[in-house]
């Protein structure tokens, strides 16, 4: 047993995992969705509830037409990651 380290202590790992460039130590989760991404997700939402209205008020499409509803879908997507985002995560 003279590979065995002294007092009990766990021996050394055979080989050590090397971080790649895209590894910060900052789990994906709070680095990807922070403050900054959250303030693009509400520009997107706003940006496409501005859309869906103008296409139907303004330029007076139906509401049942493609220019009012992929505007709207787009919105309700952009504003349900915003609120997935801002859930506590248990």
């Amino acid at each position: 047993m003279a590979d065995a380290p002294p007092n009990g202590q766990k021996p050394p790992p055979l080989y050590e995992r090397k971080k790649t460039p895209f590894e910060t130590g900052v789990s994906a989760d709070k680095a990807i969705w922070n403050a900054g991404g959250r303030v693009v997700l509400v520009v997107l939402t706003l940006m496409m509830v501005g859309l869906a209205l103008y296409m139907a008020m303004v330029l007076r499409h139906p509401l049942t037409s493609v220019y009012v509803i992929a505007p709207a879908v787009g919105a309700v997507w952009f504003g349900l990651r915003l609120f997935m985002t801002m859930t506590p995560k248990g």
